[in-house]
């Protein structure tokens, strides 16, 4: 199981001194212990040049099936431990969206440290539909996403209805304003953020009833580089509240407003498999972060 752990790491990092660093042992132990494993196996596992590390067709499939023996090894332990509260708590590994990650985990995560000491957390980004396919794989055991899923074979827990801001260069004619009705974006060209289907549903919409121009070109973009794309006058966007809280109030080429109404909105979820042991501790969990969240929270 230990080389197990060894090769998933290999294969999360395309690193041997990475994976040694997470799985805390030296870098030569880990060499050693993969080529074990890939004799035990008779297959190559994983090939390493001077220039780079990549992991075979074969390696990729074993360490998938791997991952999931892992986190069933983990489910196992926190049976055992359950009924324990002084028991030392697994790591946890979170799986994080871009757009999401940074701007609620710096709200929430000293309310999660007091409530769960014991309990020490890695948080990794990823595009949301890799997200999902690697919290299947047991890469991840809870993963934030700015949207719903109904999927069955997942729990999807709803932590926060953000709205979005209206941001726009601090000269802008809007910025006189202290909020923004939807027919005051009459002509404007907005900037999309890469989003889900229902929150892009609801920019889309807004912008036709408003008689803006949805500047679709720019989805993918980042946060930051919208940002910078409203600083020198290449349009306005509507970028979510906590990111504005973060990074907008201290900008001074950009403001932002909040709408008066029809406010595009988007649901920050944790999510996690239907089976897992530690189910009620990820229960406890987003009852933390929701509570951390709240005072950002919009009704509808």
């Amino acid at each position: 199981m230990q080389q197990l752990r060894y090769l998933v790491a290999i294969a999360d990092t395309l690193s041997f001194s990475q994976a040694a660093e997470i799985c805390r042992v030296a870098q030569p132990t880990l060499s050693i212990q993969l080529k074990e494993l890939e004799s035990r196996l008779g297959a190559r596992l994983v090939e390493r040049t001077r220039a780079r590390v990549s992991v075979t067709p074969t390696g990729h499939e074993v360490a998938r099936r791997a991952r999931a023996m892992l986190a069933s090894l983990d489910d196992i332990r926190e049976i055992a431990l359950r009924n324990d509260p002084q028991a030392p708590q697994a790591l946890l590994q979170i799986g994080v969206v871009q757009t999401v990650g940074a701007y609620v985990l710096s709200i929430t995560m000293p309310a999660l440290r007091a409530a769960f000491p014991n309990m020490k957390f890695q948080v990794r980004e990823e595009r949301g539909d890799t997200l999902l396919r690697q919290l299947g794989d047991g890469v991840h055991d809870l993963i934030l996403l700015p949207d719903r899923t109904n999927r069955r074979d997942l729990e999807c827990h709803h932590l926060l209805r953000e709205p979005l801001m209206v941001v726009m260069p601090v000269d802008h004619p809007l910025a006189r304003l202290d909020s923004i009705a939807p027919k005051q974006l009459a002509g404007e060209t907005v900037l999309a953020m890469e989003c889900g289907h229902r929150l892009q549903d609801q920019i889309i919409g807004l912008c036709r009833d408003a008689g803006a121009h949805h500047a679709s070109d720019y989805q993918g973009t980042t946060l930051d580089t919208l940002r910078q794309m409203v600083a020198i006058g290449m349009g306005i966007s509507l970028l979510p509240a906590l990111y504005v809280r973060s990074e907008v109030l201290r900008e001074q080429l950009v403001t932002a407003r909040p709408m008066t109404h029809h406010t595009p909105v988007r649901d920050i979820c944790l999510i996690w498999r239907q089976d897992a042991a530690r189910g009620s501790t990820y229960a406890a969990i987003a009852d933390s972060l929701r509570g951390s969240l709240q005072p950002w929270h919009v009704a509808g």
